[in-house]
């Protein structure tokens, strides 16, 4: 009798929001998902320039050209000959292919030059020295990328900043002592700053007040995962800036994951008129009057409002409000994973089948809308009601979109698909991203899914699709499997 393979342990994914390798700071910073894929790569329709075919081979032959000092010497002087643009690119190769293998002295020799320079933490042979000689050997670069250095002193970044006077995009994420005295540095000689990234770092609204005032250009802000961002800091940052001050151009705005409530974000909204894209996931906001005001609220084309206590009617409120919004996430409403409860009834606040059905009728609404998450809603979808609400949602408003995120949502089988299909008087789906992770579909949902001719990315790890032989799907980028609780896909 022929030995049975042995079988592999099952593999399910974590919950909505469940910790895992991806809250690691160094990775994202504690940034929830839902979604576990594989991908696979589509050969190219075109073929790639020649700098990058050459750039490919580099990179490839890389650790073989350094064993060797000759080698080395003369693709030393090759590198050195390149024109600054292309560094970045090849240092970017070589930091996904070996980040262990880049010693400091490769790094400061050839790869600190050029428009942009990024570091990250997995660069081993990054030390203080290396961020400090970013200065020396490139002073005029306009973006600089330092990413989860964790263990490296604020004054450090601000005796770096101090002296690249040509920055016009910063991101620090992750550099968890960065704080008053690099935000000094970026005020002192940073006016012309359009891109600001503090997520994860220390950086207080008091000791972002004098960049907000220097840096009147600035059009992105991101303040992920700053605890110390709260009402009564934000009332000393308010304090700090003069009469009528705006940030006229600031048209990106996030704040998810720190710890500010409605009237905080109410004192926010007033100086940033051109806003069109706000994150406030995972924060206290309960009732935003300034988004639920038509006089007040900015034109936004983003809205995140992932895991707050929102209630469905002020949801559908705020939407109405918004006739322009291109991408909403509402994933685990009511649900707050805040560092505190906001409300003491967070049931009130979830999305039902009711509660989706008036959302629909809103979102139908909506020229521009291509993407929408609903991700870890787990009561939709338990009403017994034919037509089901997601199947309603899916056929008037889900199928219309370019993405589309119901992952998480228990309930949801395979019959609750037949949205996506083309009926009399509609168009063949434009959805290229799909994700139904951790539902109950079954095999038939490949049938509904195969209506889908411009899809790209499909997750489905966690369901009980076993595969897809019986129907055509398109050439998928990305195809999830892992996780799955029988079989294994196939395409």
């Amino acid at each position: 009798m022929a030995n049975r393979r042995p079988k592999k342990p099952r593999t399910g994914l974590p919950s909505f929001g469940a910790p895992s390798e991806l809250d690691i700071p160094s990775t994202a910073q504690q940034n929830p998902s839902s979604s576990a894929s594989s991908t696979r790569n589509i050969g190219p329709t075109a073929p790639p320039a020649l700098t990058t075919i050459c750039a490919r081979v580099f990179v490839e032959n890389f650790l073989k050209l350094r064993e060797n000092e000759d080698t080395w010497s003369r693709a030393s002087e090759s590198l050195a000959a390149l024109p600054d643009s292309l560094i970045p690119k090849i240092f970017a190769m070589l930091r996904n292919l070996y980040p262990t293998y880049l010693a400091h002295e490769v790094i400061v020799t050839h790869f600190l030059r050029g428009p942009s320079v990024t570091l990250r933490k997995d660069l081993t042979g990054v030390k203080r020295r290396t961020i400090l000689d970013i200065a020396r050997f490139n002073p005029s670069v306009r973006e600089l990328e330092l990413t989860s250095f964790d263990d490296i002193p604020d004054t450090t970044f601000a005796d770096l900043i101090r002296n690249l006077p040509c920055l016009r995009s910063l991101t620090l994420r992750g550099c968890t002592k960065v704080g008053a005295e690099s935000m000094r540095a970026v005020a002192q000689v940073s006016p012309e700053l359009q891109v600001l990234n503090l997520n994860y770092t220390s950086v207080t609204p008091a000791s972002l007040a004098p960049v907000v005032r220097a840096c009147s250009r600035l059009e992105v802000i991101k303040l992920a995962g700053i605890q110390n961002w709260t009402d009564v800091t934000l009332a000393r940052f308010s304090a700090d800036l003069p009469d009528g001050f705006k940030l006229s151009v600031l048209h990106t705005l996030k704040l998810r994951q720190t710890s500010i409530t409605d009237a905080s974000l109410n004192r926010i909204l007033k100086i940033c008129p051109a806003l069109r894209r706000l994150d406030i996931s995972f924060t206290l906001i309960r009732h935003p009057t300034h988004l639920l005001s038509s006089s007040l609220v900015p034109a936004l084309e983003k809205l995140s409002l992932t895991s707050t206590a929102v209630s469905p009617g002020d949801l559908v409120d705020v939407i109405r409000l918004l006739p322009g919004l291109r991408i909403i996430a509402m994933g685990a409403m009511g649900a707050n994973r805040g560092s505190r409860a906001s409300i003491g009834n967070t049931s009130a606040m979830a999305i039902t089948d009711d509660a989706l059905l008036s959302l629909t009728s809103v979102l139908e609404q909506l020229q521009h809308i291509e993407k929408i998450s609903l991700v870890g809603n787990t009561k939709v979808g338990l009403s017994s009601k034919h037509p089901s609400a997601v199947s309603t949602f899916i056929g008037r408003v889900g199928r219309k979109c370019k993405d589309l995120n119901l992952a998480g949502i228990h309930a949801i089988r395979s019959c609750d698909l037949s949205g996506l299909m083309a009926t009399d008087g509609n168009t063949v789906s434009p959805l290229e991203t799909l994700n139904l992770n951790n539902t109950a579909i079954d095999d038939e949902a490949g049938l509904y899914i195969a209506a889908c001719s411009s899809l790209k990315t499909l997750a489905v790890a966690g369901t009980k699709m076993t595969g897809l032989p019986q129907f055509t799907l398109p050439p998928l980028i990305c195809y999830s499997t892992f996780g799955q609780k029988k079989g294994s896909s196939r395409l």
